[in-house]
């Protein structure tokens, strides 16, 4: 090959370069590096940011609570209705206190009488004997009397001049002394028989309505023998008897109020009060019987009834009611933490009147104004500053 046709190839040589010279160089690990640079610079941003967020809302966290409080209610305290029995305020069986035969009755069931009226009339002819003949052995007792006393005294005045002996003496001095008490029992006896003699007439013992008559014209009517001439009640005021819950026991008083209804009366309420009660819970039914008068001065409420009452019981003047998550429980007692207008906290004792459950009926501690604390914290104390998140109304 001639020196002319090695430059021609030298020169296409130079023109055409070779395949990997040709290659462009590749641009993506550059672009990758930058992009994770940038993701790594992000992410340390927003670290930054956060614990920068974090550390301004640390000391709002540390001196300030979130709570929920709720304004206690006004209430009032009325147990639930509860079933009841009428009964007479007085009732009484008449009985003979004489034997004899029933001579005449004055007044049938339902009649109203006075106390004193005659009910009834018995002829008791065996009394009658037994009196005249009491009072023939007074006479003959009071003879004797006499005739002992002029002797005793004659016998004294012997005995003074010793004109007799002293057994003469204290022999007249015992008889009179006999004489004496014979005359005293006898007397005694014929009270007994008068007191019998009385009985023969039988008299309303108060003023009432009799409820039953026994006996009947000619019927014997023996003394003691149990069986009554008439019954009477007494029903003005009347007595009303109710078992009490005992979770209520406690909020019964003397003179609280009751309303009674009966399916006879319907739309109609009778007012009663609480008389007294039996101040023992009974360990079958734990319940406190309760009395209740009611005025019955017309006779509409039958003794026997059965009627639904009503209690209201207590002084509602200054009672509320709390939601019971709103109680905290310590050693000295109930308490309910309150937050003031400055919102620091009180712990404040109460006064639970009846635990309902859902809620409590506070009689003392609190009122409508203040802000009870729901559900509080354990670690909740006087003085501590909190931030009120809502108010509800209970």
């Amino acid at each position: 090959m001639s020196q002319k046709s090695l430059g021609v190839l030298e020169l296409e040589r130079q023109k055409d370069p070779p395949h990997n010279a040709r290659k462009p160089r590749a641009k993506w690990p550059f672009l990758a590096g930058i992009l994770i640079v940038f993701v790594i610079a992000l992410v340390c941003f927003q670290l930054r940011s956060s614990r920068r967020q974090a550390a301004g809302q640390r000391p709002i966290a540390n001196s300030e609570m979130a709570v929920t409080v709720v304004h206690p209610q006004k209430t009032s305290i009325t147990i639930p209705v509860l079933p009841g029995q009428t009964e007479a305020y007085t009732d009484a069986p008449i009985f003979a206190q004489t034997s004899g035969y029933l001579k005449k009755w004055y007044f049938d069931i339902g009649a109203k009488v006075k106390a004193g009226d005659v009910l009834a009339e018995i002829d008791t002819p065996e009394v009658d004997q037994e009196l005249a003949q009491a009072q023939a052995q007074l006479k003959v007792a009071q003879a004797a009397l006499n005739l002992a006393e002029v002797t005793f005294q004659r016998n004294q005045t012997l005995f003074k001049r010793n004109v007799i002996a002293s057994q003469d003496y204290d022999t007249a001095a015992d008889t009179y002394r006999e004489n004496q008490a014979t005359v005293t029992a006898d007397q005694a006896n014929i009270s007994r028989l008068e007191a019998l003699e009385a009985f023969k007439i039988v008299r309303a013992p108060f003023t009432g309505t009799v409820t039953a008559r026994d006996a009947d014209i000619g019927d014997y009517i023996a003394a003691g023998s149990g069986s009554q001439l008439f019954r009477m009640e007494r029903t003005s005021p009347l007595r009303v008897y109710v078992s009490v819950p005992q979770i209520y026991a406690n909020l019964i008083k003397v003179g609280t109020l009751g309303d009674l209804t009966l399916d006879e009366f319907p739309g109609r309420k009778f007012v009663g009060h609480v008389s007294n009660t039996a101040r023992v819970i009974d360990p079958t039914s734990r319940t406190l019987l309760t009395e209740l008068q009611v005025p019955n001065d017309g006779g509409e409420l039958f003794p026997g009834a059965y009627v639904l009452v009503t209690l209201h019981a207590g002084d509602s003047s200054d009672l509320v009611s709390i939601p019971f998550n709103a109680l905290l429980f310590r050693s000295e007692g109930p308490a309910v933490a309150v937050v003031d207008a400055a919102g620091k906290v009180q712990i404040r004792k109460i006064t639970i009147d009846l635990n309902l459950g859902d809620t409590l009926q506070v009689s003392q501690g609190l009122s409508t104004n203040d802000q009870v604390i729901v559900n509080p914290s354990d670690s909740v104390a006087d003085d501590m500053t909190v931030r009120i998140v809502n108010q509800n109304r209970t």
